[in-house]
């Protein structure tokens, strides 16, 4: 018995990780002048510009829930920094490109509200892969939170902002013109 195809189209649902990958790769290409492909999954070919970074998500474990509906992932991430061995200094050409990315990383969001910040990044020289026997490689890996779906507001008879906070004493009947919404706190 044999799975059922699905074409391209359908596994390229709009979603979270959709954005985050587009918003990766636009990050990449644009903080990483040097580097002349970058690509998220691809399929190895001969003929690929190099230097290269090619990335994918390799791993989700389970994040800390932010208790408003959304689920959250802690997503791990790596990418392959490709030189071509023929260059003088191959290696060190690539553990500067890996560091490179490395900078990109500090601190990033890829601007955007549904993902924590990048943590725990290491880079290392890669192993070798068969299929880029004439490449010197670096990997740099990542782990980022993601946030998926949408938030809820779990009390239906009170619409959201309607929560208002209050600090003694000013508290109580008489002094409602007291009370702040979050955002006024912000």
């Amino acid at each position: 018995m044999s799975e059922p195809q699905t074409s391209s189209d359908e596994l390229a649902l709009p979603s979270e990780l959709t954005l985050l990958h587009g918003a990766m790769t636009a990050a990449m290409v644009a903080g990483l002048p040097q580097v002349k492909h970058v690509e998220a999954y691809p399929v190895l070919k001969e003929g690929m510009q190099l230097p290269a970074l090619i990335y994918a998500m390799t791993g989700v474990a389970p994040g800390t829930s932010p208790g408003d509906g959304r689920l959250c992932v802690k997503a791990t991430f790596e990418a392959c920094i490709l030189v071509e061995s023929g260059r003088k200094m191959a290696p060190l050409q690539a553990a500067i490109l890996a560091s490179k990315f490395m900078q990109l990383l500090d601190e990033q969001y890829w601007n955007l509200d549904f993902v924590g910040q990048v943590h725990g990044v290491q880079a290392m020289p890669s192993e070798m892969i068969p299929e880029l026997v004439r490449c010197t490689a670096w990997s740099v890996m990542w782990q980022q939170d993601v946030y998926l779906g949408q938030t809820e507001w779990p009390w239906e008879n009170e619409p959201p902002g309607s929560l208002v906070f209050a600090f003694s004493p000013d508290t109580g009947p008489g002094a409602e013109g007291d009370y702040q919404s979050p955002e006024e706190m912000a």
